[in-house]
């Protein structure tokens, strides 16, 4: 990334600032400051023919700046491994955005998404949902060479089967859901 700089914002289409107050048990007055976002879907893919699960890294602004303010020196400031992933913007059905997102960030479109289940994150923060999927890709599902859209820059990272445990120990910078989506792919298979 070139040019990172912060500016101050009013508007956002992603969130948005919110405050309440409120009268607590003790009759104090107390301040809750939050954002309100969209929710999301989340793809954990398994590649038959390769073995493999297909992860995305990226470039994480809030990462950066958290571990830049943490003093945090790491080899890759800002990037993390996750699912492939997307915001709920559009108007289509979660499975027609999961299977979006692939094409978008991957170059695969999956012929059917699974879905696993639904969770509520960020309950101090600000809530929303993630929608979780599991999808099997082959060559045959390739379309395009992904990497993402608008300013994204998005790399696919493969990893074998065998290997997870042993990935997942070496790279802290992943997301809980990636390994909740691990444990229930190990448990049904």
């Amino acid at each position: 990334m070139k040019n990172l700089q912060e500016e101050q914002f009013s508007n956002s289409k992603y969130i948005k600032p919110k405050r309440y107050t409120y009268i607590g048990k003790d009759n104090k007055k107390y301040t809750w400051d939050f954002i309100e976002a969209l929710d999301s879907v989340s793809v954990f893919l398994y590649h038959t023919q390769k073995n493999s699960f297909v992860f995305v890294k990226q470039f994480r602004i809030p990462l950066w700046d958290y571990q830049k303010r943490n003093n945090l020196n790491l080899n890759e400031m800002g990037f993390s491994i996750e699912l492939c992933s997307g915001l709920v913007d559009k108007d289509l059905s979660l499975e027609e955005i999961a299977k979006e997102e692939c094409i978008e960030e991957l170059g695969y479109a999956p012929k059917v998404v699974e879905k696993i289940g639904e969770f509520y994150t960020g309950f101090g923060s600000g809530v929303s949902r993630q929608f979780l999927f599991f999808a099997e890709i082959n060559e045959d599902d390739k379309i395009g060479n992904g990497g993402g859209i608008e300013g994204e820059d998005i790399q696919a990272v493969w990893i074998k089967r065998k290997d997870f445990e042993k990935f997942s120990k070496e790279n802290p910078i992943k997301t809980p859901l990636l390994e909740y989506a691990y444990l229930w792919f190990k448990g049904k298979n």
